[in-house]
């Protein structure tokens, strides 16, 4: 579950401060496709980027509960930065619009990255991390290019590479900030049925697009 109550976040601009959540409260439960929809610059991105921890609030709060421990969510906003690296990489898949990729490794070598950080570094272990991964490429339809490099890529295709990393642990929440933007029309139908069915395996999918056919799967849509 995420549990948001009175959400506040400014940014200092060179017109003055501007507000983009204002006593923001928002309840997410279990099984839920989320769509957030609204005009740019009014929050979306920077409301994702708050659940997963990467900005700190004015004010308010943010509880989450992993995936280890259901009953009494944490409240990530009093979390160190240490304590927050590891509770995203184990409960957390963040979708960016940045395409942030360690160049030198391979497409393969990226999406494998999250699971190396957080599992036994066994030869078993590594040879389940290298299956999901690949078996998530073949479900983006990028399997052919688990060799290549991030640079050689097109754009839709690096947004799909992001979108399998993000996937990679098994996490209970999954965050998508415009996870169909460069990418065609059948392509983006079939990222946003993963979606669709990921949320109804239990997870928490919290999708922000301007995308109006893609938002229709969402169990409830926000504006800001």
């Amino acid at each position: 579950m995420i549990e948001i109550k009175n959400l506040t976040k400014s940014f200092q601009t060179p017109r003055g401060k501007i507000t983009v959540l204002n006593d923001f409260s928002l309840t997410a439960q279990k099984s839920t496709f989320l769509g957030i929809a609204g005009k740019s610059g009014a929050g979306k991105s920077t409301l994702l980027s708050l659940i997963a921890g990467l900005q700190k609030p004015e004010s308010g709060a943010i509880k989450i509960s992993s995936g280890e421990n259901e009953t009494f969510p944490l409240e990530i906003t009093g979390m160190s930065e240490k304590e927050l690296a590891s509770f995203r990489n184990k409960n957390i898949g963040f979708v960016s619009q940045e395409q942030s990729f360690l160049e030198n490794l391979t497409v393969l070598d990226n999406v494998r990255l999250p699971a190396y950080l957080s599992k036994e570094k066994s030869h078993t272990a590594t040879e389940k991390i290298t299956e999901r991964a690949r078996s998530l490429l073949k479900d983006f339809g990028i399997a052919h290019l688990a060799d290549q490099y991030p640079q050689n890529l097109s754009g839709g295709e690096n947004h799909r590479v992001l979108i399998a990393r993000a996937l990679i642990n098994n996490p209970q929440i999954i965050l998508a900030d415009e996870p169909t933007d460069s990418v065609d029309r059948e392509r983006s139908d079939e990222i946003i049925k993963i979606f669709r069915s990921l949320a109804d395996q239990g997870k928490i999918i919290i999708l922000v697009s301007h995308d109006a056919e893609a938002l229709k799967l969402c169990d409830q849509i926000i504006y800001l």
